[in-house]
């Protein structure tokens, strides 16, 4: 099963991992409205809005116009992104919301994406990328 029109390797590990390698690298190389505009479509404008360091979703429309303004957390949204088509990979798509607003045990039954507004993202990308790996490899 791929995302977005990719097929998964088989040779490429664990289930989990392939997910991995593809989700780094379609965050990554995307323009920054495009990364935007997949994760509203994964998590809701609000939820962008608060990982993105902002209170209105006004600014998020914003950040996927192409002579809009950029994002304060690029850095962030990226790693958000990552981490959402890791899990829509291995999992049906509605289930990424879910983990992002949900508590996660891995985190200390903290919300994934209040981790991810709250804490400097050199902190707390170990644990979340960590947490998501683990829920993706689950059958």
């Amino acid at each position: 099963m791929g995302f977005k029109g990719v097929e998964a390797d088989s040779e490429r590990g664990a289930r989990g991992e392939f997910g991995a390698f593809e989700a780094h690298d379609d965050a990554m190389g995307l323009p920054i409205e495009d990364v935007v505009r997949r994760l509203v479509a994964y998590l809701g404008a609000t939820t962008v809005a608060a990982i993105g360091g902002v209170n209105e979703t006004r600014a998020v429309s914003r950040w996927m116009e192409s002579d809009g303004r950029a994002p304060q957390r690029p850095d962030v949204l990226r790693f958000a992104l990552q981490v959402s088509s890791m899990i829509a990979n291995q999992k049906d798509a509605n289930v990424v919301k879910a983990w992002f607003q949900g508590t996660n045990p891995h985190l200390g039954d903290r919300v994934p994406a209040l981790v991810l507004a709250a804490g400097p993202l050199d902190e707390v990308q170990s644990p979340i990328i960590a947490a998501a790996r683990e829920f993706a490899k689950r059958p």
